[in-house]
């Protein structure tokens, strides 16, 4: 589900006649590079999640523990994306990215040697979560900074990249496996998770990188960063592309003072979280309303993706035909993504009314799955449920800033928080449901469940608004 993105935001650096002004180029194409590859790495082998640990959940005590490894998963990335973007206030890009990376490919070192699930829910739930949460905010915010004019463009380029991991990743990781085994397929990811090092490397402060131009007597001012403001924009987690259609002017929170030095790590901890977090927000019902829509939405989203492989094997489907369908959905969720984008360019949508709809139908796309075991229907299920999964993962910030379009950056810290906690809750229940019963049928009904929740918060939202103003 849900990563946090925080953005910096300053004046102009002026000196005489001259106004320093972000490359939009130059050192930023390499920047964008090392953003590309921080999701394409992250993203990718976390889609490929079901097929590279099947037969190690089967060795265990069935696919029980797949959902308590995913919660943890996210809800450890949603927590340090938060975490990050405050630590970002006082250290530089590159501090902190080194650390979430490291963190990161720690994860997958550990990874190798586990034995047991609750092995795997430290390292790779823990630790890897929580070194991609830390790595999201920092990513975003270095590239918000070297765009301004070319930004839109880029975004897109690194959609596109991440996009084509997440497509790719399960056919290399099905052959991987079959060519290496288990451990070396590990092994040979957590390599190739070296690069994440040197895409952090490169994340150099922009002063470093400034470029001047005549300011001709004008008071303009270019979205260049200061270390000394942030605002806090997205983390979904389990989804890099909704960047792109955040609001341009939102509120600056300005840095707070650090504790004393006397005072606990558990007291300053939550001191800076609840400096970052508005909670009078959660006084307006339809914000609240909003924000658990969102939450459950993102939880059955974010558990499909992981269990539907582990469907697909129970079926008796090979590796390569799951991957094939894993693919499928990957491709029409790009597609559709692409047209959305279009189609929201000459046309006005209702944001909201878009990730309804598609949360109804993702609600009955789950029964779906579950009721045959055909290819040919399976196929087709998958695309179909890729190209809704859009509407939800696209339009959820949109539908966000419509409950409290005034106050975006606090919204989003605690849908953050929220739907962090959330996860570490619902997913390990879903994994108690399967453990209990012994059917993936009822863990995909309590992912339908959890978008009846919303559909019915929503509903429930929309008669009493409309009595309200009648």
């Amino acid at each position: 589900m849900d990563e946090a993105f925080a953005h910096l935001e300053g004046n102009t650096i002026k000196k005489g006649k001259k106004t320093e002004i972000p490359p939009d180029g130059g050192w930023g194409y390499v920047v964008c590079i090392g953003v590309g590859f921080t999701f394409m790495l992250g993203f990718g082998s976390s889609n490929a999640f079901g097929i590279l640990f099947n037969n190690f959940f089967l060795e265990q005590d069935g696919a029980s523990g797949l959902p308590l490894v995913i919660g943890v998963y996210n809800g450890a990335l949603s927590i340090s994306g938060f975490l990050s973007g405050i630590a970002l206030k006082k250290y530089s890009f590159r501090q902190v990215g080194l650390v979430g990376a490291g963190l990161f490919i720690l994860g997958d070192i550990l990874t190798i040697f586990v034995q047991r699930t609750y092995q795997l829910v430290f390292t790779f739930g823990v630790i890897r979560g929580a070194g991609f949460g830390v790595m999201i905010p920092v990513s975003f915010t270095a590239f918000n900074c070297y765009f301004t004019k070319k930004r839109t463009a880029m975004m897109s380029a690194n959609q596109t990249m991440s996009s084509m991991a997440s497509i790719t990743f399960p056919i290399l990781v099905t052959f991987l496996l079959s060519e290496y085994g288990f451990r070396w397929t590990l092994a040979l990811i957590m390599a190739v998770d070296l690069h994440l090092l040197f895409a952090m490397l490169v994340m150099h402060p922009v002063e470093w990188h400034m470029q001047k131009s005549p300011e001709a007597n004008t008071t303009e001012q270019s979205s260049v960063c200061k270390i000394q403001k942030i605002k806090m924009t997205k983390t979904d987690v389990f989804d890099e592309s909704n960047i792109k259609m955040l609001p341009g002017e939102e509120s600056v929170v300005e840095v707070k003072s650090c504790p004393g030095r006397h005072e606990s790590i558990q007291k300053s901890i939550l001191k800076v979280i609840y400096e970052n977090v508005e909670l009078d927000l959660l006084k307006n019902p339809r914000f609240v309303s909003t924000l658990v829509g969102l939450g459950f939405a993102f939880v059955s989203d974010v558990t499909y993706l992981a269990m539907e492989p582990m469907l697909l094997f129970s079926y008796g489907y090979t590796k390569m035909q799951v991957a094939t369908c894993v693919m499928i959905g990957a491709i029409t969720d790009l597609i559709a993504r692409f047209c959305l984008a279009v189609f929201t360019y000459f046309y006005n949508v209702d944001s909201k009314i878009l990730f309804f709809v598609g949360t109804c139908i993702t609600m009955v796309l789950r029964v779906a799955l579950v009721s045959s075991d055909n290819l040919n229907y399976v196929i087709a299920i998958t695309a179909i449920s890729g190209v809704v999964r859009c509407s939800v993962q696209v339009l959820f910030p949109l539908v966000l800033v419509t409950a409290a379009p005034d106050r975006f950056p606090a919204a989003l810290a605690l849908h953050i928080l929220f739907s962090g906690f959330l996860m570490l809750m619902a997913d390990p229940l879903i994994g108690v449901i399967y453990e209990a019963t012994g059917s993936y049928v009822n863990c995909f009904l309590a992912m339908s469940f959890c978008c009846l929740v919303c559909v019915v918060l929503w509903t429930v939202e929309y008669f009493v608004c409309r009595n309200n103003k009648s």
